[in-house]
């Protein structure tokens, strides 16, 4: 790889696709276990625990220019905010508060939807 040329993430929106998400944490996630992904501005973190219940937390810092909108986006998906602690925010999503069908498809469509908004880019709030 030259200097020039930037990885290419598989969780890219653009090439996210639900078959490769399933892949990687299929490969990455057992009963009692936990996965993190570290991007830019935020840390994304899955864990299920040895009763199947899955838990997505993602720490945000709160002097992000994407803050808010992020917030609210994660809001939208079923996320709410557990904690504050040096600067970011953590926000949570868990299956037990979810009643919406398989538990394991609802975690992962939350998951790739979740991404999907920690991926996309900044709107520059500057009209030119």
């Amino acid at each position: 790889m030259t200097e020039n040329q930037k990885p290419q993430s598989r969780l890219d929106p653009s090439l996210a696709d639900p078959r490769s998400l399933a892949t990687m944490v299929d490969a990455s996630l057992k009963r009692g276990s936990s996965l993190s992904i570290a991007l830019s501005d935020a840390a994304l973190g899955v864990s299920l625990d040895k009763l199947g219940d899955w838990t997505i937390t993602v720490g945000i810092s709160s002097r992000s220019d994407r803050f808010r909108r992020l917030t609210s986006s994660l809001e939208r998906l079923g996320f709410f905010q557990a904690t504050e602690n040096e600067g970011s925010i953590y926000m949570l999503w868990t299956s037990l508060l979810s009643e919406v069908g398989d538990v394991r498809t609802t975690a992962e469509q939350t998951l790739l939807r979740a991404l999907t908004v920690l991926q996309a880019p900044s709107v520059s709030p500057y009209i030119s």
